[in-house]
């Protein structure tokens, strides 16, 4: 029996019910009848951002098992990357109904869709990492703050969690701002600095996830100008007296580009996930582990990566 949320969502028997079901069914259980049958009721295009995914990767299916002799890579198109690691964010998160509430508010509204789909990777990436995550108060206008504090459950060390994300014009449910250009840009600066500004005072160590929000890579060339814009980036910053010490521990950048290709199908060069680190040589305040670029590395990995298993229920 498998429980999501707050009820039984599922029988499960001998096994059938396998880590995409249940991906799918925790993005659905997220969103709940109503909603859905309201969306239904619109045109693809005009639909919740996350349920575009989840339509066009449902009728892709179905239309491949229509066929016969299909190879199981077929099944592998970008909006079936996006919407199976949203759901397989929010089973991550399950045991934490306050965060579960506060991101379900948030991911429902498209207004602030973006922003929380990347708390929610954040927050997934966190507690596979090994930390317990609460939010900080957004009603205290009186100072600047993270999104999340995270407890290392073995040792109850703190950590300040800050999550950014680049709108780009008609990505995710973004409207306004100015077109991509043909040579796309990283353009991450300005979130970086308002990362380091909501650490401030801060008395944990600090960690910045800013999601690129980039497409796939085209070519070898087009990857490295973008780590290379990165780099400056971080280079200038250092520069400028962000360095010396710096207010955050590090900054990790981070791009899934499967929400671009959503029929396309998805192979190790279109659907390339990058993960990229600049650590601190002299942080404000001490890593409170020495591997905690390792542990964070790791967590991307898994949640990319989901076990090949059903986990167990009672």
């Amino acid at each position: 029996m498998l429980i999501i949320g707050s009820g039984i969502y599922k029988q499960v028997q001998d096994g059938e019910y396998s880590p995409v079901n249940l991906a799918h069914d925790c993005g659905l259980e997220l969103f709940g009848e109503p909603y859905l049958e309201e969306q239904e009721q619109m045109p693809l295009d005009q639909r919740h951002p996350a349920l575009q995914w989840m339509y066009t990767y449902v009728e892709h299916r179905e239309h491949l098992e229509n066929q016969e002799h299909i190879d199981p890579k077929d099944e592998q198109i970008g909006a079936g990357g996006a919407w199976l690691r949203f759901g397989y964010d929010l089973f991550t998160i399950r045991d934490n109904a306050k965060l579960h509430a506060r991101l379900k508010e948030r991911l429902l509204k498209l207004d602030s869709f973006q922003g929380a789909r990347h708390e929610l990777a954040v927050a997934s990436m966190c507690v596979a990492a090994g930390f317990d995550i609460e939010f900080e108060d957004d009603s205290d206008n009186q100072r600047n703050h993270t999104e999340f504090i995270g407890t290392d459950k073995i040792t109850g060390a703190k950590i300040a969690v800050e999550a950014k994300s680049r709108h780009r014009k008609g990505v995710k449910g973004f409207a306004s701002g100015r077109d991509i250009p043909p040579e796309q840009e990283v353009a991450v600066r300005g979130l970086v600095l308002d990362g380091f500004d909501n650490t401030k005072g801060c008395q944990y160590p600090s960690y910045i996830f800013v999601d690129a929000n980039l497409p796939p890579v085209p070519d070898e060339p087009t990857f490295q100008r973008w780590l290379a814009e990165i780099d400056q980036t971080m280079n200038d910053l250092a520069a400028e007296g962000y360095a010396d010490p710096c207010p955050v521990n590090a900054v990790f950048f981070i791009n899934d580009p499967s929400h671009y290709l959503l029929t396309e199908r998805v192979d190790n060069d279109a659907g390339n996930l990058w993960f990229q680190h600049y650590l601190a040589a002299t942080p404000s305040i001490a890593h409170p582990a020495p591997n905690m670029v390792e542990r964070f590395f790791n967590a991307f990995r898994a949640r990319i990566s989901p076990p090949a298993e059903f986990p167990g229920f009672q």
